[in-house]
């Protein structure tokens, strides 16, 4: 995995996994829409890579608490940014992989309760500081889990 821009900006969401778990109340499938349907956003000049990202942070609690997940793109520096977008600064951190292949939303989904499985079992130790999601131009995505030291 290369290195980690030092920035995602993009769309916002304020969530839950619960939430997500509820077709009435999910909204990741409507924010990766907006994304995807942002041009603007997806040309930007300030765009470091030709991936995508998406970044929880600001958790409540743990994986049963809210959280903030922005996605979007990764940029070098940190740009004036138009008031629909948010940013958030991608620190240094040690972080535990988890890859992420075949049919989407399936494949993302069942890493993340792998990520689960391997939290409750003792074996990642997780920080619930700032978690990515790379996501690569052919549909292959890994989960970087911050973790304590």
């Amino acid at each position: 995995m290369s290195a980690l821009p030092p920035f995602i900006v993009g769309h916002a969401v304020r969530t839950t996994n619960a939430a997500e778990s509820d077709p009435q109340r999910a909204q990741l499938g409507a924010l990766w829409a907006r994304v995807i349907a942002d041009d603007a956003l997806l040309h930007s000049p300030a765009r470091a890579d030709v991936r995508l990202y998406a970044a929880l942070f600001d958790y409540d609690s743990d994986e049963t608490g809210a959280y903030t997940q922005i996605v979007g793109i990764g940029v070098d520096a940190s740009h004036p940014l138009p008031p629909h977008l948010a940013i958030v600064r991608v620190a240094d951190a040690p972080r535990a992989e988890y890859a992420a292949a075949g049919e989407m939303p399936a494949a993302l989904i069942a890493a993340w309760g792998r990520v689960w499985t391997d939290t409750a079992e003792g074996s990642l130790r997780r920080a619930f500081s700032c978690d990515i999601e790379v996501h690569d131009p052919d549909g292959s995505a890994t989960i970087l889990v911050a973790t304590l030291p």
